[in-house]
């Protein structure tokens, strides 16, 4: 597929007073040094669905999706594992609702072909025809644009061509030839306030076994449609994705499944 299927998030999208009260928690916490303290997500964010991607190594580009709801206080599988692709290089940390990890390698950066490790809010969804769903939904065509050149004040949003003032250089079309993008789900990565450089236009989307991504994580048309179905904003969804063994310390600090 092609490598500049990459990172982004929508534009405007803004995060709720739950997640922002939650980000303000976590930089407390890094300042007050507060360790492995536990932190239950349902309680700080409301997050009551959960996608878990893990894979066995910082370096494989294939892993395995793990879709959970919160149903009567406890985690409970809500759908069967589902093979994904990852990033041709692996995973690579970046910035999320996680504790920061920024200072620890490895890093993602604009363009490395990495899938962001860490833990991050599923925003919305998109695609090339209208959709039921219970997510807030995009249809795109050939004039809206993910923008990946750092230099742009749009970076890292999806625009439609006809409505701003052009001033990037790269930027990918979300509707292509291909089926890549006809349905997609928007990672909420890197969007409060974007930083240049770390990473754009993040994405769930087609792909086909054996494959790899620039970035993104990439499913079957039958599975990306099946998690499409499952998401519900009202449960504030969420997604965690790490090495299984970096999975397992997330999970004991914020009372994943």
């Amino acid at each position: 597929m092609d490598e500049r299927l990459e990172e982004k998030a929508f534009p405007g999208t803004g995060i709720t007073i739950l997640r922002q009260l939650f980000l303000l928690f976590i930089s407390a916490c890094l300042l007050s040094g507060c360790g492995s303290s536990k932190v239950d997500l349902t309680q700080e964010i409301g997050a009551r669905q959960i996608l878990v991607v893990t894979t066995s190594d910082w370096s494989a580009t294939d892993g395995v999706l793990v879709a959970h709801e919160k149903v009567g206080g406890r985690w409970r599988r809500a759908l069967e594992p589902i093979a994904v692709q990852i990033g041709r290089a692996g995973m690579a940390w970046g910035p999320g609702l996680h504790r920061a990890k920024l200072n620890q390698p490895p890093v993602k950066i604009e363009g490395d072909g990495k899938t962001p490790a860490g833990i991050f809010p599923l925003d919305s969804i998109y695609g090339y025809e209208d959709l039921s769903a219970k997510m807030d939904y995009l249809k795109v065509d050939t004039n809206t644009f993910c923008v990946d050149d750092p230099k742009s004040k749009y970076y890292n949003q999806i625009v439609r061509g006809d409505e701003v003032d052009k001033d990037w250089d790269s930027a990918e079309t979300m509707r292509m030839e291909s089926d890549a993008y006809k349905y997609g789900i928007v990672v909420g990565y890197n969007t409060n306030p974007p930083v240049a450089g770390h990473g754009s236009c993040i994405f769930y989307h087609i792909g086909q076994p054996g494959g790899t991504t620039a970035g993104c994580t990439a499913m079957t048309e039958a599975n990306i449609l099946k998690l499409i179905q499952f998401l519900d904003k009202r449960k504030t969804p969420i997604i965690v994705q790490a090495p299984q063994a970096v999975y397992r310390s997330l999970a004991q600090i914020y009372e994943l499944p």
